[in-house]
């Protein structure tokens, strides 16, 4: 094992954000730009892919609303995020990989803003971190995990991805990635296996035991 790929929302920090009040903030948003049939069309979709569907409806004035969708996400985030901090074992799991020579990478829905403002010294305990500002297929698409890869300079035989959501084990699934469930967000055991992940724990800690 060459790389581990984290989640971090309910992964490396506590999750605080309410998925359903961000996407109706985002429908909001939506509201003054299309009818109310082409949201519910759309509601369906993760938020991030909801705002690339509804855009991709417009004629001209996609941008401006990718724009100020984007912006009310991040508002609502950077919100969530005030005070917080990354989980009181994380660091220390973080240096017991570098000690191992094992490279890490956080990939995230969420923007680079919530990174700094959560984890302000993430540089001095990952290698890299790929956010929904620098690719657009985001989780459960692989080519999250991949862009990941890439900057770490492994392979999919050589990393795992870890996370608390079944989003996390679909990307890493699809390369055929050794991936990791952990139930400190709000994922159940049941849905991990359904997921087919590979290892299921408590929390990151877990993972000290197989790399």
């Amino acid at each position: 094992m060459k790389a581990v790929i984290f989640d971090f929302d309910g992964t490396l920090t506590e999750l605080t954000l309410d998925f359903g009040s961000l996407k109706a903030e985002i429908i909001k948003v939506a509201l003054d730009y299309v009818p109310a049939d082409i949201v519910r069309s759309s509601e369906d979709q993760f938020i991030i892919e909801m705002v690339y569907r509804i855009a991709k409806q417009m004629e001209t004035k996609g941008p401006e609303f990718q724009e100020k969708a984007f912006d009310r996400l991040k508002a609502l985030e950077l919100e969530a995020s005030k005070g917080k901090d990354v989980y009181p074992y994380t660091r220390a799991l973080l240096t017991g990989l570098q000690k191992k020579k094992i490279k890490t990478a956080i990939i995230t829905r969420t923007c680079r803003d919530v990174l700094r403002q959560v984890f302000p010294d993430m540089n001095e305990y990952i290698h890299t971190a790929v956010t929904r500002e620098d690719i657009r297929e985001v989780k459960p698409d692989p080519a999250h995990v991949i862009e990941a890869l890439r900057l770490l300079g492994v392979t999919p035989e050589e990393a795992m991805v870890v996370g608390d959501h079944p989003t996390d084990i679909q990307a890493g699934g699809a390369l055929n990635m050794k991936t990791v469930g952990v139930l400190s967000g709000r994922t159940s055991e049941k849905a991990f296996q359904e997921a087919r992940a590979t290892f299921i724990f408590d929390d990151i800690r877990g993972i000290m035991s197989i790399v």
